[in-house]
């Protein structure tokens, strides 16, 4: 049975590459096909990166630039606020507002959220208890 089996034996060992030899060429490829695709993406985003600068410099060229007026300081009314709700707690909430798109929101009232599921806790809960 033994000489049977030599031959394919032989024939297995002398056509095909060991196992290490696939193991490697094939951690090889991945990598190298990782570089290949870091090297494109980091070379669309000097591209583009390009392409937008030159489309700033070409807007900041037709667009002469003109001198601002400085915009009357017009005091902000003072919100309405709900009994309870600590002066501190009205000035972070302000200033956080105030904070956006720079100073273009104001606070115009605040209240307390009513007790009870909100509308995250709802539509978890529908989408938990729906049937297929």
């Amino acid at each position: 049975m033994g000489a049977f089996l030599a031959p394919m034996a032989l024939t297995a060992a002398g056509s095909y590459p060991s196992n290490a030899v696939v193991v490697a060429i094939g951690i090889s490829l991945v990598f190298l096909i990782l570089v290949i695709l870091t090297l494109v993406i980091l070379l669309q985003g000097k591209i583009f990166d390009s392409l937008a600068a030159g489309k700033k410099q070409k807007a900041a060229a037709a667009a002469p630039a003109a001198p601002q007026k400085a915009a009357p300081a017009v005091p902000a009314p003072a919100p309405a606020i709900e009994e309870g709700i600590p002066p501190e707690v009205v000035a972070a909430i302000a200033a956080a507002v105030a904070s956006l798109e720079g100073g273009k929101y104001t606070l115009r009232s605040l209240t307390r959220v009513k007790d009870g599921r909100g509308a995250w806790g709802l539509a978890g809960a529908v989408s938990g208890t729906e049937p297929f």
